[in-house]
């Protein structure tokens, strides 16, 4: 019995982001979706150089450990963002998550990092094999929320994990023993955030084609709203002796990694991939024709005939019947004036209706937006603040204004709360968005004390060590210096700690002395 995979992967913008920061790789060998954070810090960028980094195990089957395979794939993978960083200072602040199966003939290795989720469904049951890497997650596995409140909860968007380049990856990794007529899904929180695990088990179980699960669920997604990208690849364990089905055998790419014109996609200016011809980057919201296909020409708008001035219709036609041009000009002023009068009021009454319905809807719309709050950044100070109002703008009138300052500079906010702030979600409350803020505050504290801490053993160790030298040097007994005791973790997920005002080389103990 040979187990192999038939698979299919889709992507899409959704309906309210501007871009695709989603990547995702389905090949015979690994299926992989990346979902980029970062926004202007290029998360795109992050998700399409994972991807590419991790599509090279599909290049030559399994060795002897698939764990350590993947887990050195994502090592590569992190060390690759780590290296763009370096090179590009303008994508800093960028990171994305990653859910990956490896397959070999009946085994599939699963690393996950982030809250991209991957499922199995077998003989009707559904299961979700990854484990979110989320605080909301945290809180439900420490029973201070339950499952229904994570979809409401105001810090349901941040990661405790992801691929960040200056962390180091730490992946959940996993073997599962597959069966003929299992069915994978790997797909990003676009899907599993918004459609159920219920109605995605329903799906999955109804429709036998995989190309046509991966529409159905994208289109779930959207009429659910499609607040973020949407992208998911679905693939059946199929034994090639007992199944007429072919297996899948060409790579596919979908999302951002789809994308070969973004020259930040590799430190040397080019893509690293070729293109997918059939790729639709974003979600076609245009005219469509009889046949369902998508419109490639945009109809005229129709005109009604009250729309259009008689006496101009009739001024036309007289010059396109060789009429004399100065008897339909003296018919014209005859007949217009009366005419004129008559609309004057109409006009006038409509235009006073439209104007107060525009002022009262102007209105309406301010005293709602004064009820909302939301947590940003100030473009010129780079401090976090509570907004009061709603981050739009009417005619050039901004619907929020700075309530309420914290101190906190955005370069020191931790990556996996950097998308909260530049998001600018509104909060249900103020007191949910000064939650948030005392989140976003716990975080900055305990990577400023952790650099602190590693600052203050690196100044005792160079003590410890310039003692030493000192004695050895005076051939003087060294069991009575006092050494600096154990070393501090360097804090993780935190930004450098020039941005605590705490200098590279001050966390890096000097070499003993000769």
């Amino acid at each position: 019995m040979t187990l192999v995979l038939r698979y299919a992967v889709r992507s899409d913008v959704g309906l309210l982001r501007e871009g695709n920061e989603d990547s995702a790789y389905a090949g015979p060998r690994l299926l992989a979706v990346a979902d980029g954070m970062g926004g202007h810090a290029a998360g795109e960028v992050a998700s399409s150089l994972t991807i590419a980094s991790m599509a090279k195990l599909d290049s030559e089957p399994p060795g002897g450990d698939m764990l350590a395979e993947l887990a050195a794939a994502v090592a590569a993978a992190n060390t690759r963002l780590q290296e763009m960083i370096i090179a590009n200072p303008a994508v800093e602040g960028m990171g994305t998550t990653l859910t990956a199966l490896f397959w070999s003939d009946g085994h599939a290795a699963v690393c996950h990092i982030g809250d991209s989720r991957g499922y199995l469904l077998r003989e009707g049951e559904f299961y979700q094999i990854t484990h979110d890497h989320t605080l909301v997650q945290s809180l439900v596995d420490e029973g201070r929320i339950s499952v229904d409140d994570v979809s409401t909860h105001p810090q349901r968007s941040l990661l405790l994990r992801a691929l960040d380049g200056r962390s180091v990856a730490e992946p959940d990794l996993s073997v599962h023993d597959a069966q003929p007529g299992d069915r994978y899904l790997l797909c990003s929180d676009g899907l599993s955030g918004v459609v159920s695990d219920e109605t995605l088990r329903e799906t999955m179980a109804a429709i036998e084609d995989p190309e046509a699960v991966t529409r159905e669920l994208i289109e779930l997604a959207l009429h659910g709203g499609g607040p973020d990208n949407i992208t998911c690849i679905v693939a059946d364990v199929v034994d090639t002796a007992a199944s007429r089905v072919s297996p899948t055998g060409t790579p596919v790419l979908a999302g951002a990694a789809a994308n070969v014109h973004d020259s930040r996609l590799s430190t040397d200016g080019t893509g690293p991939f070729g293109t997918d011809g059939d790729h639709q980057g974003n979600h076609y919201t245009g005219s469509y024709d009889e046949d369902g296909h998508p419109s490639m020409t945009v109809a005229r708008p129709m005109v009604a005939v009250d729309d259009l001035d008689p006496d101009d219709i009739a001024l036309a036609l007289a010059s396109e019947n060789g009429t004399d041009m100065t008897a339909v000009r003296a018919r014209r002023s005859h007949r217009a004036q009366p005419r004129r009068r008559r609309r004057w009021p109409i006009v006038t009454t409509s235009l006073v209706v439209l104007l107060a319905v525009v002022i009262g809807g102007g209105y309406a719309a301010w005293r709602w937006s004064q009820d909302q709050y939301y947590v940003g950044a100030d473009s010129k100070s780079q401090e976090v603040l509570i907004y009061r109002g709603v981050n739009q703008h009417i005619v050039g009138i901004s619907l929020s204004h700075r309530f309420h300052g914290t101190g906190i500079k955005l370069t020191q906010v931790p990556p996996s709360y950097q998308q909260t702030v530049k998001a600018t979600d509104a909060a249900s409350s103020l007191s949910s968005a000064q939650a948030i803020v005392a989140n976003i505050r716990s975080a900055v504290t305990a990577c400023q004390q952790g650099y602190i801490a590693l600052q203050q053993w690196v100044a005792r160790d160079n003590a410890y060590q310039a003692a030493l030298a000192l004695a050895r040097k005076q051939h003087k007994p060294t069991k009575g210096i006092q050494g600096p005791g154990q070393q501090p973790a360097r804090p993780p997920m935190c930004q450098p700690s020039t941005a605590f005002g705490i200098a590279a080389d001050a966390l890096v103990p000097s070499p003993g002395a000769p």
